[in-house]
């Protein structure tokens, strides 16, 4: 639920003296020095800091960050800790089982105490291993089975009470396929685990496996308790993918434990008995809270946004002057206001991206919490108001004169009739409740598969939540359990009903329903359908929220519109959807991207800094294209993978210009040369220049390739070519064989890859290669000057972009029509936009600016940009500290 986690991550009245401090920053391994952001943040006991890495092939994700002790599955015996979740792989090419560590966890609980500095002291691996030949016969085997151990659900048990593993017999599969088995291990010291087996998913049997790690794997979670013996491990949990006759015996996995052998790396860089004198929390007063302290050698935040923070209790207002800057690319600055009874709590500070459960799509925005409760005594239902957020995006947006402008309530109502029937019931003292408490199931409103969480007797309240992960295509998830008797003890209201709806600014008519949840004892009140059936019952008033959304960005800032809308598999894109975004930061864009018979077409902001190659003028347009040799057919074929037009003016990315945009350049090399310098002749092995770390830059006619040795290659060699200044031919160039263990995913595969960009204001017009990609088995194909010579071999055809002349010849290019505002002067600025529409502003501070939107559209600003990764962290966090792999 989002109050809980809105709880602990945004109600920060008074800090107490037991408060933890962590640093909160995010990073990767190409700039490590983002992570030295000197953002933090200071809550209750419970909390413990951690640094965590998602590492894929060619990038390692890192996150400075915090989590409630009762994060994960496994109970964590002391929160200062390594953890890694390592998988020994098998490559079916090279015959050979290889280690691939997915992630890393530091853990620690004292203030600070995840530092920056203790990244790159992160273990890399603890090197887990099986002897090949064991791995052959009881993973392997001959690749395919055709039964597995079945029980779909989990199976647990102690040591007092065994796991009964006959509920789990040999059952045939549909097919010749692999199987999935895990075991989890709950409580280290009582031996409780849980055990799962099924016959191997349909992703597990197409080439997307490789995506997620292949069909024959072992993965395994091993943590290290710091404090302890640092030479022993734990095994949390351990999934096995497997094609060998009986692999999923439930014996299998005290056998691998057995057979694994590991080699755990120097940890001397964390202290083994934590620091006695720790550093003093953040100082605080009734009402006002400090800036959270920063790193003495933090770096400037980038992009820095400044909310006010402050905590109040019990008052109407909350004078507030104390203020923290953190990042616009990935905070929210809010107002809380919380009832608990009759008191009220008044918060104003901060909410990263990725603490709420479902995605906030833009700001501003109203989160309003309301509870549905029956009053057992008076034999009534009455509603309550929990929390209300207001959440905006630019500088000191939430300011304490909001406060009276917040609602008070939605209104958020239900029949009593029906409330009676599903929520009370009739006093039964059993009723069926489904039984899924250990993770949600999730699908759309249409179909979700219940069959997963069976129906089981209930003699306490049935808990039922549904979350909307994303309410744009109703995909939920749905959780069900019979809350225990112990916990339903302090679960004051047996009968209620809460729900959050969300309001956008920019639909200020419109709520989205983000959760329900349901403490119910009427017989099947748990049946998935019931959600479908309270939002047909629901009734909504909001109110008038004018006041509160006058404002929609920082009046200091010049704002660009664009279309903000996606499409798939659609041929007319139609989109009326529009938001705004800094014009000094952003310019908008529409992409289409290909994947076989599918695109994606999506339309919005790109900020300015987000491409590798410098782009020097507007509007242009980018195609990326494979040439690629299918062996079966034994000839090279052209696919197109996405295109881009980029512009920066208002509203230039109009839908009617989805259809005219190119799919190709129709780019072509001689088969021939293709043959000769790609394809090669079949040897064996072939020289390739090694530089796999990074990239080495220098002009067309001059790179130093001694800094890339040649070394014989067996597979694949991977070169690259990306210009960092096309107009002074300066490139990088890097070249390296690739690896069984770690590029699997290219070996035996024959391919160019171009990118080319067309400046659409430039004469004449020619196409720019921004980046060339070769996959090839030729031998010295990764020689420097090979990119030369494609240039030289490469013919290529725009095709008719007339639908784009039509919008230069009609849109004025200078400075002053491609900014939505002047500058300080405060004089009008008038800007023609297609369609006939018009963008007037005034930049003095303080005045307000006046748009006009085409007609049937509406305007709010946004902070969703195309091609970032919001959500990476959240994968990490699930992915690493939740453990919910199935």
């Amino acid at each position: 639920m989002i109050v809980h986690a809105l709880i602990l991550l945004l109600i920060l009245s008074v800090v107490p003296s037991n408060s933890l401090t962590c640093y909160e920053c995010g990073c990767d391994q190409n700039n490590i020095t983002a992570c030295n952001c000197g953002v933090t943040s200071t809550a209750f006991d419970g909390d413990y800091c951690i640094i965590t890495e998602q590492r894929f092939i060619d990038r390692t994700y890192i996150q400075l960050s915090r989590v409630p002790r009762n994060t994960t599955w496994v109970y964590v015996e002391d929160p200062y800790y390594i953890l890694l979740l390592e998988s020994i792989r098998y490559n079916q090419t090279a015959d050979a089982w290889y280690t691939w560590t997915e992630g890393a966890v530091f853990a620690c609980d004292w203030d600070l105490c995840n530092s920056p500095n203790l990244i790159n002291a992160l273990p890399a691996s603890f090197q887990l291993n099986i002897d090949k030949d064991w791995l052959d016969t009881n993973i392997y085997g001959n690749g395919s089975v055709t039964e597995c151990h079945h029980c779909p659900f989990e199976t647990c048990g102690d040591s007092a009470n065994p796991i009964n593993f006959t509920e789990c017999p040999m059952t045939s599969c549909d097919n010749e396929t692999t199987c999935l088995a895990y075991d989890l291990w709950n409580d280290l010291e009582t031996n409780e685990q849980c055990y799962q087996s099924q016959c191997a998913p349909e992703y597990l049997d197409d080439e997307s496996a490789e995506l997620f790690g292949g069909k024959y794997r072992i993965e395994v979670e091993a943590i290290v308790y710091l404090a302890q013996d640092r030479s022993k491990y734990y095994i949390w949990e351990m999934d096995v993918y497997c094609g060998a006759e009986n692999c999923t015996r439930p014996t299998i996995f005290s056998e691998i434990a057995n057979k694994l052998n590991y080699t755990i790396s120097d940890l001397s860089m964390y202290p083994t008995v934590r620091p006695t004198t720790l550093p003093p929390p953040t100082t605080t007063t009734t009402t006002q809270r400090t800036t959270p302290p920063s790193s003495t050698n933090s770096t400037p935040i980038a992009k820095p946004l400044r909310c006010y923070s402050c905590g109040c209790n019990g008052t109407a207002a909350c004078p507030c002057s104390s203020t923290v800057v953190v990042s616009i690319d990935d905070t929210y600055c809010i107002i809380v206001r919380e009832n608990r009874g009759q008191d009220v709590l008044l918060n104003f500070t901060y909410l990263d991206y990725y603490a709420s459960y479902n995605y906030i799509l833009e700001a501003p925005f109203v989160i309003v919490k309301e509870s549905i409760n029956y009053d057992e005594s008076g034999r009534r239902w009455f509603t309550t108001t929990d929390l209300v957020i207001y959440g905006c995006n630019w500088n000191l947006c939430n300011k304490p004169q909001l406060i009276p402008l917040l609602p008070n309530t939605f209104q958020m109502r239900l029949p009593e009739s029906w409330l009676d029937t599903n929520i009370l019931g009739s006093g039964l003292p059993v009723r069926d409740c489904h039984e899924c408490p250990n993770a949600p199931q999730c699908g759309t409103t249409d179909f979700i598969d219940a069959s997963q969480c069976p129906i089981r007797s209930c003699n306490t309240t049935c808990l039922v939540r549904d979350t909307f992960d994303d309410p744009a295509f109703d995909f939920l998830c749905y959780q069900s359990f019979c809350i225990s008797p112990n916990d339903d003890q302090y679960n004051i209201n047996h009968h209620r009903v809460e729900i959050e709806g969300l309001v956008y600014a920019n639909q200020p008519n419109d709520v989205n329903t983000w959760e329900i949840d349901l403490y119910c004892r009427a017989d099947d009140c748990s049946r998935p359908e019931i959600f479908k059936e309270i939002h047909e019952q629901l009734t909504v008033q909001i109110g008038n929220l004018d006041a509160l959304f006058n404002e929609t960005h920082d009046p200091t800032i010049p704002q660009r519109r664009c279309y903000d809308c996606y499409c798939f598999n659609e041929v007319n894109c139609n989109c009326d959807k529009i938001t705004m975004q800094s014009a000094d930061s952003t310019y908008c864009l529409i992409t289409r991207e290909n994947f076989g018979q599918d695109h994606w077409v999506t339309m919005g902001h790109l900020d300015q800094d987000s491409t590798a190659v410098h782009i020097r003028d507007f509007p242009y347009i980018i195609i990326a294209e494979s040439i690629f040799y299918n062996g079966q057919t034994e000839r090279w074929n052209t696919i197109p993978n996405f295109a881009v037009y980029g512009c920066d003016w208002d509203l230039c990315n109009h839908p009617r210009l989805v259809q005219s945009l190119p799919y190709t350049f129709e780019m072509r090399l001689p088969e021939p040369w293709l043959n000769a310098n790609i394809l090669g002749t079949g040897q064996p092995l072939r020289d390739c220049h090694e530089c796999r770390d990074a990239a080495q830059c220098g002009t067309t006619d001059f790179l130093d390739a001694s800094r890339c040795p040649i070394r014989p290659c067996n597979t694949t060699c991977l070169v690259r070519d990306t210009f960092d200044d096309p107009t002074i031919n300066e490139f990088c160039y890097q070249s390296y064989c690739a690896r069984p263990d770690l590029d699997s995913s290219v070996i035996g595969v024959y391919e160019v890859d171009i990118e080319g960009i067309l400046y659409l204001s430039k004469q004449p017009r020619e196409v720019e290669l921004w980046e060339i990609d070769l996959y090839c088995h030729a031998d010295d194909c990764s020689r420097p000057d090979l990119f030369k010579e494609l240039r030289n071999q490469l013919s290529l055809s725009v095709g008719d972009l007339s639908a784009f002349d039509k919008e230069l010849s009609t849109t004025t290019q200078s400075t002053t029509t491609r900014s939505t505002t002047t500058n300080s002067g405060g004089p009008q600025s008038t800007t023609t936009n297609p369609g006939g529409t018009s963008s007037t502003t005034t930049n003095p501070v303080g005045t307000q600016t006046t748009t006009t939107n085409p007609e049937g559209t509406q305007s709010t600003t946004s902070n969703a940009s195309i091609f970032t990764s919001k959500n990476l962290f959240i994968m990490l966090l699930i992915s690493i500290l939740l453990f919910n792999f199935h």
